[in-house]
């Protein structure tokens, strides 16, 4: 199998129909990035106390009341992301599945409430495999009744430093608290998960933490979970990266640039190549 990729991945022809295949949609994906580096250079960034409603930039550490147990890394963490991508002849393709527990980005001059579902993440995957062990099987199995191909798993952990660019919006589920009664499992504000149901999602995941402790719990004035403003994907870009926004922007340059002007000359050298080889114009003239 190795020695078939290697003599696939060496013959010209190959690399010209992935250029006609793939030439076309970077193309377009470069004028995306740009789109997306004008739009973040045109949001103002701000502190967490002088923030307005609206777009706006905030850079800070990760910090919650509580963690909940990212399945793949089997770490603590206040929000994952498991992306799993199966076998396209099962018709399966991408799924995704999330939990987030309340997150906030702490900037030192106050707290804000992030909602991060649907947000694009510019970080490291905390966990990547084509190839699952006993835990991951369990748990798609569970979820999916199928097995995955691969997987990548990002996570958000207590401690991180975050650069996110979002929709500053009022936080209409804090009306809603007062307003209805809600038992041990319900969620908070748009979709946080609870304390009692962070637990019994632990205990299901993973039933060597059952016994562990959330982690350290603050006080509770420390974290309010029904803030009258909340962070979360708007008309605007969402964006959540580890770098600093310098970092992000310098990236999106380089990489609209390289699929803007690189992706037309992969595609004309694709088109050159294919007219060019007699394989194809003798196939040509045996469907004739």
């Amino acid at each position: 199998m190795g020695h078939l990729l290697f003599w696939l991945l060496s013959q010209p022809l190959f690399w010209a129909l992935s250029g006609i295949g793939l030439g076309p949609y970077l193309f377009f994906r470069g004028f995306r990035l740009l789109q997306l580096k004008r739009r973040i250079m045109g949001v103002p960034r701000s502190t967490v106390r002088a923030a307005a409603m609206g777009p706006v930039e905030v850079s800070g550490t990760v910090v919650g009341p509580y963690t909940v147990v990212a399945p793949l890394s089997q770490g603590e963490c206040l929000y994952y992301r498991i992306k799993i991508q199966s076998n396209p002849h099962r018709d399966l393709g991408n799924k995704i599945q999330e939990l987030c527990a309340p997150l906030f980005l702490d900037d030192g001059t106050g707290l804000m409430m992030i909602y991060p579902l649907g947000a694009e993440l510019k970080f490291p995957a905390s966990y990547k495999r084509a190839e699952y062990g006993k835990l991951a099987l369990m748990l798609m199995s569970r979820s999916y009744g199928e097995t995955p191909e691969f997987s990548e798993e990002y996570s958000l952990r207590p401690g991180d430093k975050i650069f996110v660019l979002g929709t500053l919006q009022e936080n209409q589920w804090s009306r809603k608290e007062a307003a209805r009664q809600f038992d041990d499992v319900s969620r908070i504000g748009p979709g946080f998960v609870c304390e009692a149901e962070a637990e019994l999602e632990r205990k299901e995941t993973l039933p060597s933490f059952a016994g562990l402790a959330l982690g350290p719990k603050p006080k509770p004035p420390e974290f309010d979970l029904n803030p009258p403003v909340i962070m979360m994907k708007g008309d605007g870009p969402f964006v959540i990266s580890s770098g600093s926004e310098r970092d992000l922007l310098t990236k999106l340059h380089w990489t609209s640039l390289l699929f803007i002007w690189g992706a037309p000359v992969w595609a004309l050298w694709a088109v050159w190549e294919i007219l060019g080889d007699p394989r194809v114009w003798t196939l040509l003239g045996q469907t004739r």
